[in-house]
C-alpha cells in the first residue's frame, strides 16, 4: 500500500480513498513526528469542506487552543490565519473559516462559517442535545498522550461513547458510518483507544515486524505506522538528532517509530510445558516454573485449575494487589515474563504500578 506523496509525508487523500474502497470506520495511524499526520488529515478536513471534530484528550488541550494557541490548522497551506476556534460552551468551541469578501458596492467585510466543533474526550459526554448527525469524521489528534500530559480516565470508554453520540443512526439509515482517524506519535504501547478497539497486540506485531499497514476489513480499521525514510534522511541532518544521537529513546520514538518508552526486557515467549499455571486474574493467567520458580504470565486460558482466581472488578484487583506480593516482589527482582506488551501493561494496571 503506497502511502506516502512524492516528498515522503503521507498521501492522505490517498488513504482516504483507499478507505473508501475497503468500507474502513476507523483509521489509526500513530507513526515519527512532523510526517503530516494532523497536517495531511486536516487539510483533508478543509479541501474536501467536510463537517468534522477536531478532539484532544483534556479539556486543558481545547482550552489552549480556544486562545489560539499551537492552533494546528496555523501553518497549512492556504489557509493560513483563516481557521479559528470560537468558544460556544464550556465544553466545545466552534472551528470557523473565516474570510474577507467584498459586497456589491466594493466594501470589504468578514464572513464566518462554521466548519467543525473542537471538543475533548474528557468533556464532551456533558454536552446535552448534541446533535452529530452534521458530522462525517472525528480528527481524534493526540490519541496516545505524551508522557508527562494527563490521560483521560477510562478512555476507552469514553472514546466508544464519543463515537456512539456522534454517529447516531446514521448507519440504520443507510448512510455511511462516521469515520474516525486516530493520530498520535509512537509514545507508548499503552493505550485505552486500541485496547478499547481490540488492537494493541496487532499494533505491537506491525511494529515489532516493521510493517507499515494492514486492513482489517471485516472489522474496519485500518491500522498505518508510516516509516518514511524520505523525512528520517532529512531529519537527520537536523540540529536536535545531531545532538540527542539516534540511541534515545526520544529518537526512536520520534524518528524511528518505536515505541521506544515500552520495555521489551521482560517480554516475550516461553514453553509453557515448563510451567504450571497457579493463579488467574481478570484476563491473565500467572504460571509457575516448574524448577526455577521464574514467572510467566499469559493472556487467560479457559478451565486452568488454579489456586488463586480474582475477578476485573475493583474488589477482586483489591484483593489481588493484597494477597500477592510475592508476586510483586518477582516482578521487581526481574523474575516475571510476560507473553506480550498487553499483558505486561493489563498487569501493571492490575498491580496499580501503570
Amino acid at each position: 500500500m503506497n502511502i506516502y506523496d512524492s516528498k515522503g509525508y503521507l498521501n492522505t487523500k490517498h488513504i482516504e480513498e483507499i478507505a473508501d474502497r475497503n468500507k474502513i470506520a476507523f483509521i489509526i495511524i500513530i507513526g515519527k513526528r512532523q510526517i503530516g499526520k494532523t497536517y495531511g488529515v486536516l487539510k483533508l478536513m478543509l479541501d474536501e469542506d467536510k463537517r468534522f471534530i477536531l478532539l484532544r484528550g483534556m479539556k486543558t488541550e481545547l482550552e489552549m487552543l480556544e486562545r489560539g494557541v499551537n492552533s494546528p490548522f496555523e501553518k497549512i497551506h492556504g489557509y493560513e490565519g483563516k481557521i479559528l476556534f470560537d468558544k460556544n460552551s464550556d465544553y466545545t468551541a466552534e472551528i470557523v473559516r473565516q474570510e474577507i469578501r467584498l459586497d456589491d458596492e466594493g466594501e470589504s467585510h468578514i464572513e464566518n462559517t462554521v466548519i467543525g466543533m473542537g471538543a475533548a474526550l474528557s468533556s464532551i459526554g456533558r454536552v446535552r442535545g448534541f446533535n452529530g448527525d452534521i458530522y462525517t469524521d472525528v480528527v481524534f489528534d493526540e490519541m496516545i498522550p505524551e508522557s508527562h500530559l494527563l490521560k483521560v480516565r477510562h478512555g476507552g470508554d469514553a472514546f466508544l461513547n464519543m463515537y456512539t453520540t456522534v454517529a447516531g443512526n446514521r448507519e440504520l439509515e443507510g448512510r455511511p458510518p462516521l469515520r474516525c482517524w486516530c493520530l498520535a506519535n509512537s509514545n507508548n504501547l499503552d493505550s485505552d483507544i486500541l485496547q478499547a478497539l481490540d488492537i494493541t497486540d496487532v499494533v505491537e506485531k506491525m511494529s515489532l515486524r516493521g510493517e507499515e499497514s494492514r486492513i482489517l476489513k471485516e472489522r474496519g480499521i485500518m491500522i498505518i505506522l508510516p516509516d518514511s525514510e524520505q523525512i528520517i534522511d532529512k531529519r537527520k541532518k537536523m540540529a536536535l538528532y545531531k545532538a540527542i544521537g539516534g540511541e534515545s529513546k526520544f529518537a526512536q520514538m520520534a524518528y524511528g517509530n518505536k515505541f521506544a518508552y515500552n520495555d521489551y526486557s521482560d517480554v516475550g515467549v516461553k514453553p509453557l510445558q515448563e510451567y504450571r499455571p497457579i493463579i488467574q486474574v481478570g484476563s491473565l493467567t500467572v504460571h509457575l516454573h516448574k524448577n526455577d520458580k521464574t514467572v510467566y504470565i499469559t493472556e487467560g486460558y479457559a478451565n486452568l485449575k488454579v489456586r488463586h482466581t480474582y475477578q476485573d472488578t475493583e474488589y477482586g484487583l483489591m484483593k489481588f494487589t493484597r494477597e500477592q506480593t510475592d508476586l510483586r516482589a518477582a516482578y521487581f527482582r526481574g523474575r516475571v515474563t510476560f507473553q506480550n506488551m498487553v499483558v505486561k501493561n493489563t498487569f501493571l494496571k492490575y498491580m496499580e504500578l501503570l
